[in-house]
């Protein structure tokens, strides 16, 4: 089975060496745990590594998202410059109807706009499949559309939109704020994906637990882990 690496040293071997092509994983956690540390640092080792990026924000902007990567030495400029990442903004244009698309940013009007999101995921599936590349997809977050949209309306667009990152081999990230919904909908929603992972902090240390991953064998006890100027680094014990 071929995997992508997380890029997390001393992570990755007690994956197998990382995540099966074409699985989505629901990363959850209380908020400061390190999700989007750890999902900005999935998309930029995919970068450095030949694959293509796609990142889905609904909480910040496009650029605050590129300035907080830039902040640990991931510069994705280069990349969207040759195509190979994008950015599909829902947030910007509610607090500032002002922005507009660029190169490597598209905008959607609201985060309602579920259809909207979906065409131009779509799109830019498609040509990142044309280009025979395996595209590392983020969505930063799946509470922050909760906050906005019925949970059942939620739980239908992302089992449609989970197929067609499937079919396309795309390896993705979805971050859920864990404690900020009921639990039947947090298992329904780990019932949408292929895989769990959980961070954890605790006096402020930190953990991550594999809960699940297919044709994997997690580990099933928490990694501690820090995040350093250079991204999130595994413990040794």
């Amino acid at each position: 089975m071929k995997r992508v690496p997380l890029g997390i040293g001393g992570f990755d071997e007690l994956i197998q060496g990382g995540l099966p092509v074409g699985v989505s994983v629901l990363l959850m956690g209380e908020p400061m745990t390190g999700k989007t540390t750890l999902a900005m640092q999935f998309l930029y080792n995919g970068l450095t590594h030949g694959d293509v990026g796609i990142f889905i924000t609904t909480n910040a902007t496009a650029e605050d998202i590129k300035e907080r990567m830039a902040s640990f030495g991931w510069d994705t400029t280069p990349y969207e410059e040759k195509g190979l990442m994008k950015f599909v903004d829902c947030y910007g244009m509610m607090v500032n109807s002002r922005l507009t698309d660029t190169f490597s940013i598209k905008r959607i009007p609201s985060i309602l706009a579920l259809t909207n999101i979906s065409v131009v995921l779509s799109e830019i599936c498609g040509h990142f499949w044309r280009l025979q590349k395996i595209p590392r997809i983020v969505f930063d977050s799946v509470s922050s559309l909760l906050m906005y949209a019925n949970p059942s309306t939620v739980v239908r667009f992302l089992h449609v939109l989970l197929g067609k990152f499937r079919s396309v081999n795309a390896v993705s990230l979805l971050l859920l704020e864990e404690g900020m919904h009921d639990k039947t909908l947090e298992i329904t929603l780990q019932q949408l994906v292929g895989g769990v992972f959980r961070l954890v902090r605790k006096n402020n240390e930190r953990a991550l637990i594999c809960l699940g991953l297919p044709s994997t064998r997690c580990v099933g006890k928490e990694i501690p882990f820090i995040i350093t100027d250079e991204g999130i680094l595994v413990k040794k014990t």
